[in-house]
């Protein structure tokens, strides 16, 4: 069984809590109308002024976890109210017990799973499917972004302007939330928007809503966004000024041994508004030095490893150019005929020069469309200047189902081009089932074989059961150079079935237990990876997770491949088992553990894989993480016996809740490598930034003193200001 789809499927420990979804009811359940107000309160948490006494108000909040459609525990009260320019929300979060209240993270868009937290969300275009979320805790931490078709993207890298301050009381805690319509997308002179209001207890895991979420719906059930109620009274909202401009200025100095350069540059993004439902992002000189750097893997796989995009620009409105294979949100991506990362970024994941760029999306009506164009500047004896261009149209139709279709083209400046084009679905025929089909055909000078591919995906859930099957058919003359295709010339059957029952004993919240099967050939039958397994995963009351799997494989390799200098894999079939087991402590605690361990088949060899962690949260503005991986393979070949180590430490200190410290060090032997990425970002305006950026990357060697290449060492500073004109 291969490392990497092992280590897939113990991943289903960052899914499990609540999915999302949408109901099939066609009028709301329920409907708060927001008071027109004069005056902006006080953003500290109190709600002692008198715009509160006014506002409208939303109670009642009703159960998804741990008891579906009870009342929730402890009572939250909502307030809404608007002026012209922002709306405002206001929520009391009663406690019995406020010593337990958990606020841990202080961090602008630190994830708030493990904390008490409270949650708003906004359909917007009151379309049923799209909406932005924004979510804060008992220390006023920000965290926002967007969901696209009812989750099937989900996009936490998104920043939006907006103010919130929190506050505990003697009998709970309280927030209050301001958020300019200028952030939010929505048609001028619209009435009102989607909306649903979430609270979580940290300690109990109690998750409930103000308008109801089944936990029939599936994993993604708190974005079933058609299934939320009404905040209607907006007549009197402005959508803002037309232009968002965010000039930006960086400089720094890059090392390599006793070399050192300066350089100092300028740059431009900028918003358009070119109506209620249609806008224009520019970028100009595009520069990303606050990005963080990628975690560090070991590939012992013959295929291409995956890096998530972390780009601002590239993010945004991400979603709607998401068209391949279906994966669960645990599960890596496994075929995209569009991914980000192949824009700017070297094959190594270094930064290529962007001389700038254009993207327009909107909704018209029930379509949905996006465009863009790309140009790349040349790097001699790395990448030759490039233009990258895409077109994405989505149309809704029936009550959550959609049909679409996506063209792309890359193109070297004076050299070849390469083309897809594709055609997509997806239709949901329940409230608990979805089935979605993708075809594709590529167009690249010199390809030989078939140039298309295409996919089925079905699924059924309720809280007790979850039943999916995929099959995908890729030729092997299919080439997406825009995308993430690491397999070719394959057919791949999946097929997984979960009975996922409630215990109520044992401290056991839920037990999903069941087979997964997946089977990938080539096309003329012979059998490249077979994999099947079964174990059960328990989901505690308090957010501990524990998972155990026991699997065969059969991997089948057509040509010999060189897994490491001097050791080869020759052609054959190669059958293993194994066997592994995770545990992951609640993360709502000030310490808190993960390990993961497998043994199993290698080739014709064995792996054994240890991967132990500790977090460790003082107090709210500071945390520490330490991750250690260990591989040891021993295979039957001069050279074959060999161990690889990678340690990843994390580091963050909040100075307050606009400006942080974050470090990343790694060291791993496998490439002989150290590096560090410290970052620190002071938010001194809404929406305006500073970084300071510190990366340094060595051979191992050279971290102990030993000889290795020079050192590459840079510092970068970065200032950016937001500046809505009129």
């Amino acid at each position: 069984m291969s490392a990497g789809l092992v280590m897939a499927r113990a991943g289903l420990a960052l899914l499990l809590l609540p999915g999302t979804g949408l109901g099939e009811q066609g009028e709301h359940a329920r409907a708060v109308t927001a008071t027109l107000v004069d005056e902006m309160p006080v953003l500290d948490g109190t709600l002692d002024e008198a715009i509160w006494a006014r506002a409208a108000r939303a109670d009642g909040f009703i159960q998804t976890e741990p008891t579906q459609g009870e009342p929730a525990r402890w009572p939250t009260e909502v307030y809404v109210a608007y002026t012209p320019d922002a709306l405002l929300v206001g929520a009391r979060l009663r406690d019995e017990d406020p010593d337990g209240i958990v606020a841990r993270e202080y961090r602008r868009d630190a994830n708030l799973d493990a904390d008490d937290n409270f949650m708003v969300v906004l359909d917007t275009y009151h379309d049923h499917r799209n909406a932005f979320f924004f979510t804060t805790n008992a220390v006023g931490t920000r965290q926002d972004g967007l969901i696209q078709n009812e989750g099937a993207a989900v996009n936490n890298e998104w920043d939006g302007v907006w103010r919130v301050g929190s506050t505990r009381t003697t009998d709970g805690w309280s927030t209050e939330i301001m958020i300019p319509f200028e952030t939010l997308r929505f048609p001028r002179g619209t009435s009102g928007f989607g909306v649903n209001f979430g609270r979580q207890v940290a300690r109990t895991r109690e998750q409930s809503f103000w308008a109801e979420i089944d936990t029939d719906w599936g994993f993604n059930a708190m974005w079933r966004i058609s299934a939320y109620g009404l905040l209607d009274g907006l007549e009197h909202a402005e959508p803002g000024g037309r232009v968002k401009l965010k000039p930006f200025g960086v400089g720094g100095v890059t090392a390599e041994g006793d070399d050192a350069d300066r350089s100092t540059d300028l740059g431009l993004d900028a918003k358009v508004a070119l109506g209620s439902n249609l806008n224009l992002d520019l970028t100009v000189n595009t520069d990303f030095a606050q990005v963080e750097a990628d975690e560090q893997q070991v590939n012992l796989t013959r295929f291409e490893l995956f890096f998530p995009e972390k780009r601002e620009f590239f993010l945004e409105n991400a979603g709607l150019f998401q068209v391949g294979e279906v994966t669960r949100p645990f599960e890596p991506p496994e075929t995209l005929l569009f991914f980000s990362r192949r824009i700017g970024l070297s094959d190594d994941g270094d930064p290529l020069p962007i001389l700038g760029g254009a993207r327009l999306t909107g909704k018209l009506g029930g379509t949905q469309i996006g465009a863009f164009h790309i140009r790349q500047e040349e790097l001699p004896g790395i990448a030759a200047a490039t233009g990258f261009s895409a077109v994405r149209v989505r149309q809704d139709v029936l009550e959550r189902s959609t049909i679409g279709v996506l063209a792309l083209d890359r193109t070297e400046i004076d050299g070849a081009s390469h083309r897809v084009g594709s055609v997509d679905f997806s239709w949901a025929p329940t409230g608990g089932s979805t089935v979605n089909g993708f075809w594709a055909r590529s167009s690249t000078p010199g390809a030989e074989g078939r140039e298309t591919a295409w996919g089925f995906h079905a699924e059924a859930t309720n809280d007790r059961f979850f039943f999916a099957g995929n099959y995908t058919d890729i030729g092997e003359g299919f080439d997406s150079q825009m995308g993430y295709v690491p397999r070719r010339g394959i057919r791949k059957t999946k097929l997984n079935a979960m009975w996922t029952p409630r215990p109520g004993r044992f401290g056991i919240r839920q037990i999903f237990f069941g087979p997964n099967l997946m089977w990938i050939t080539e096309p003329d039958g012979t059998v490249q990876t077979g994999v099947m397994n079964v174990g059960p995963f328990f989901l505690f009351n308090d957010g501990s997770q524990m998972f155990i799997d026991i699997g065969r494989s059969v991997e089948g390799l057509s040509h010999s491949f060189e897994l490491r200098e001097g050791v080869v894999i020759e052609a054959g079939e190669y059958h293993a088992n194994a066997v592994l087991g995770m545990l992951n402590s609640s993360e709502s605690r000030r310490v808190s553990v993960n390990v993961f361990a497998m043994s199993t088949g290698f080739f014709d060899g064995t792996l054994r894989m240890a991967s132990p962690g500790v977090s460790v949260r003082p107090h709210p503005r500071v945390r520490l993480g330490v991750n250690y991986q260990r591989n040891q393979i021993r295979l039957p070949q001069p050279g074959g016996d060999f161990n690889t180590n990678l340690f990843i430490v994390r580091g963050l200190v909040a100075l307050s809740a606009d400006a942080f410290v974050r470090g990343l060090l790694q060291w791993n032997d496998d490439d002989e490598t150290f590096s560090g990425n410290v970052q620190l970002r002071w938010h001194y305006a809404p929406g305006s930034d500073f970084y300071l950026v510190y990366n340094d990357r060595r051979p191992y060697g050279g971290v102990l003193g030993g000889p290795g290449d020079p050192a590459r060492r840079e510092l970068v500073a970065k200032l950016t200001w937001y500046w809505v004109p009129g």
